[in-house]
């Protein structure tokens, strides 16, 4: 079903794979997410992935719906979302509907209601969702999740200064974005850290530095995306050749 992922896969705080161009990153990124999903499945019965908005899943998720798999059987959840009503261009469950197609209306994508005016409650409701999704007795161990990392060191809408990535007593947090950008409702860090598949995609050399930054230890705040390296599962950064600084 799904063809082989390349071999030259290395370890260093998690496993690196630098695609040639953005069409190789869109097929091997299908691919992780596709043997995911298909294992999950297998093993579990369904399988429950978390998406990030933005221009480079897009072209990963439009290949990933090509695929033949079990989309009745996949749970989808958001990242995060900013407040804007999901019709919204800046809606990142507006991209990804958009991505999906019928294989996200084949399946269940729940979608996180940023809009609403008590931004907290709506996080809180998401949060409920998710243990829903799990089984209130269960960990909530995510099947993948599809992450990025901004050039300030972000990832999700954990942006540094902020201390979001210090929250460790909800699955879901209402934040603050930096200069005037729309309020956030994120996944946090616990429910990052537990992800089976963290598939990091970071495309540009403009993002170079943040993925060294990230991939080093050091203050959390200051780079929320080295919480990446807290990951208790697999985690697989996949990255342009300019990104890779390559």
């Amino acid at each position: 079903m799904v063809g082989p992922v390349s071999a030259a896969l290395e370890r260093q705080s998690g496993e690196t794979l630098v695609a040639a161009d953005a069409a190789e990153l869109a097929t091997l990124g299908a691919e992780l997410l596709a043997r995911a999903i298909d294992d999950a499945v297998r093993t579990r019965g369904r399988a429950r992935v978390a998406l990030s908005g933005g221009t480079t899943p897009g072209p990963m998720l439009k290949e990933l719906a090509g695929l033949a798999l079990p989309w009745d059987r996949v749970e989808w959840f958001q990242v995060d979302e900013r407040a804007v009503p999901p019709d919204h261009e800046r809606s990142n469950f507006r991209g990804i509907v958009q991505a999906l197609g019928e294989v996200g209306r084949a399946g269940t994508l729940f979608r996180m209601e940023a809009e609403r005016g008590d931004r907290a409650a709506a996080a809180a409701a998401y949060g409920a969702q998710l243990r829903r999704s799990f089984g209130v007795a269960r960990a909530v161990e995510l099947d993948a999740m599809v992450l990025g990392v901004g050039d300030d060191g972000h990832t999700a809408s954990l942006f540094p200064g902020t201390e979001a990535v210090a929250i460790e007593d909800r699955l879901v947090a209402a934040v603050d974005a930096p200069d005037g950008l729309e309020p956030r409702l994120t996944l946090t860090a616990p429910i990052i850290r537990e992800a089976r598949l963290a598939l990091v995609l970071v495309r540009g050399a403009g993002k170079r530095e943040a993925v060294r930054a990230a991939r080093a230890g050091g203050d959390l705040d200051a780079v929320p995306a080295r919480v990446i390296g807290a990951c208790t599962g697999r985690v697989v950064w996949l990255l342009d050749p300019e990104a890779a600084g390559t």
